[in-house]
């Protein structure tokens, strides 16, 4: 390669090669070389080894004329002096700027962390990542949310938990804020933005967990349909459904077509609390039901013109069943409790019941057990919506439980 004392005159008089690239080493310079290729871009690059090191390392200073001969030499020379030294400048700066973008991605605070946190891990693995953005927005937020994030403290977690339990009454609601809180401070060191979990020593609080127990009666259950028959689709239907089924509510609200075979409702594992496929055999008056509901895109309960997404106003539709039926105290999911208890007292097996539940189950019954039970739970729902018919149309009971049944064979 041929070595010249480069002057500007030089760069700018040389000449494109016909193939190839011309390169011309700095004489006045170590290791700086100029370069032209035969399309004429020109530019500067740098060779360098640095110190207890063999290999030749090669550094693209950039393009001429924007740096200038003097720069290129400046440039070169700072390498090749760090080189020298046992420093290998170009990377030591790579590195620099990529912490440097790191750092400015990083969130300063403890809302930019739950929003990151909500964004980033939530809502590609949540089903219900909503709810937990709403816990952040209504319960941590307003107390920590300004906050520096390498400033939030324990004591300002159990600070916040205090409040919650002891100013604003909360029970349950306490340590579900707190695992949500651990959840995203753990997520955080995970990717460097802490250096330690502040909450992770934070106690759950004991003996406020009251698991509901509510339990609609008939007459209860019977105004709560007459309810929903004075509202039109899809909230009359989408309570009735969650009444006759006893599924978990999310689980009928978001329901698509597809999972719909005939009179056999396909709930897949990735969208039930169970993880695992269930096929539940749908009753006569479920059947009925969905036959007679508008054929709108892939959901079954929805309000878009296009039926592209489910049913989302469910708070709202409490509300108005609230003030229909005039029953007081209960939520949408005490429906599926309801519907437990009522094929209990209609002498069905503890076991039928769970399997129509979906209830989680211990691993060796999942491992011996492979019985379908569908008869068993086509049978249940069907004698639940006789009984549901029966309250609802303020007849006599035509319903015989089994356990009545089996004693009069």
């Amino acid at each position: 390669m041929p070595r010249v004392r480069l002057t500007d005159k030089h760069l700018q008089s040389a000449k494109p090669p016909t193939s190839g690239r011309l390169e011309l080493t700095d004489e006045a310079t170590p290791g700086l070389e100029f370069r032209v290729t035969a399309n004429g871009a020109k530019s500067w690059r740098v060779n360098y080894r640095v110190k207890g090191t063999s290999d030749l390392r090669r550094y693209t200073i950039g393009p001429y004329p924007s740096i200038s001969l003097s720069d290129a030499r400046k440039r070169a020379r700072a390498i090749y002096d760090a080189a020298k030294s046992g420093i290998d400048l170009p990377a030591q700066e790579r590195r620099e700027a990529e912490e440097e973008a790191r750092a400015a991605r990083r969130p300063t605070s403890v809302s930019d962390l739950l929003d990151r946190y909500v964004e980033e891990y939530c809502k590609p693995n949540q089903r219900r990542w909503e709810q937990t953005e709403k816990l952040y927005l209504a319960h941590v937020k307003p107390t920590l949310g300004r906050k520096g994030l390498n400033e939030i403290r324990r004591a300002d977690v159990v600070e916040l938990l205090d409040d919650l339990q002891t100013k604003k009454g909360l029970n349950a609601q306490v340590n579900r804020v707190r695992s949500q809180i651990i959840a995203a401070f753990n997520w955080a060191v995970e990717r460097d933005y802490l250096d330690a979990n502040p909450a992770s020593t934070v106690k759950k609080r004991k003996k406020i967990e009251t698991p509901r127990s509510r339990v609609l009666d008939d007459e209860e259950l019977a105004a709560i349909w007459r309810a929903a028959d004075t509202l039109s689709y899809p909230s009359g239907p989408l309570v009735k459904m969650l009444i006759l089924t006893g599924q978990r509510r999310d689980e009928v609200r978001a329901l698509p077509r597809s999972e719909l075979r005939g009179a056999t409702w396909l709930l897949p594992a990735e969208r039930n609390k169970a993880k695992r496929d269930h096929e539940l055999p749908l009753p006569a008056a479920v059947v009925e039901l969905l036959e007679a509901l508008p054929q709108v895109g892939p959901y079954v309960f929805t309000c878009d013109p296009k039926g592209e997404k489910p049913y989302a106003g469910m708070k709202r539709l409490k509300e108005i069943v609230d003030r229909e039926s005039k029953v007081q105290g209960w939520t949408f999911h005490d429906l599926r409790r309801t519907a437990a208890t009522g094929l209990g007292r209609l002498g069905f097996s503890q076991d039928v019941i769970e399997r129509v539940l979906n209830h989680s189950r211990p691993a060796l019954a999942v491992t011996y057990n492979v019985h379908s039970y569908r008869e068993e739970k086509f049978a249940a729902l069907e004698a639940w919506a006789r009984h549901v018919d029966s309250i609802v149309s303020r007849g006599p009971t035509n319903i015989v439980s089994f356990a009545e049944r089996r004693n009069t064979r």
